[in-house]
């Protein structure tokens, strides 16, 4: 479900105003945070840390608007619930695009995550379908390879896109921690560095739940 914001009333009118005809509306920042806590209880409750850090992040989307807004036709429209658009890898070793819902519940959201990664592996090409396409979704991708510090999206500027993008880097020793790069992108006419802040702070406190 959704609802169309009542722009005049729009409390980020004149934000969204300046940021509308931006070649380039979209802001990023890289951080990162310390998952030593939630790696060591997804082992031990036999729970993929991917689908653990995963749903912590989803969560946090859902309890701040900023996230759930989106530009669909000339109108602005905030999302019940937001879900997982996340690149997972194909049967040939390339990625393809996913749909994950969203699911309260960890043990639930697991299986409905392992269900996709299972399909995603019998399959060739991008996988591109009516749901990966859909705007009530974040998309994710993870770059276990490596550590980064910067990062950037291939972008097409004819396309309005107004889906933030969240994408998890290594995590690598650091001391008695295990520290992950994260990197945020996201419309700036719908959402600030601020919320961004806010969602940090959220998930690094769910990471250490």
């Amino acid at each position: 479900m959704k609802k169309i914001i009542d722009f005049n009333n729009w409390i980020r009118k004149e934000h969204f105003n300046w940021f509308k005809n931006f070649d380039e509306p979209f802001w990023g920042i890289v951080s990162e945070v310390d998952c030593s806590i939630a790696y060591e209880k997804s082992k031990k409750d036999a729970i993929p840390f991917y689908h653990n850090y995963l749903h912590k992040s989803l969560k946090i989307i859902n309890l701040i608007k900023e996230f759930r807004y989106r530009i669909e036709d000339e109108n602005i429209v905030c999302y019940d619930k937001i879900n997982a658009s996340a690149t997972l890898n194909n049967k040939d070793g390339l990625y393809a695009m996913s749909f994950i819902e969203y699911h309260e519940d960890l043990i639930e959201f697991s299986k409905i995550a392992k269900k996709e990664e299972e399909r995603i592996g019998r399959i060739s090409g991008l996988g591109v379908n009516s749901n990966t396409i859909r705007t009530d979704v974040i998309h994710y991708s993870s770059v276990p390879w490596f550590k980064f510090t910067g990062l950037s999206h291939a972008r097409n500027y004819k396309y309005k896109d107004s889906v933030p993008k969240i994408t998890f880097g290594k995590y690598e020793q650091v001391g008695n921690k295990k520290i992950m790069n994260i990197s945020i992108n996201g419309h700036h006419g719908l959402i600030d560095g601020s919320h961004a802040g806010k969602y940090l702070k959220l998930f690094q406190e769910l990471l250490n739940s």
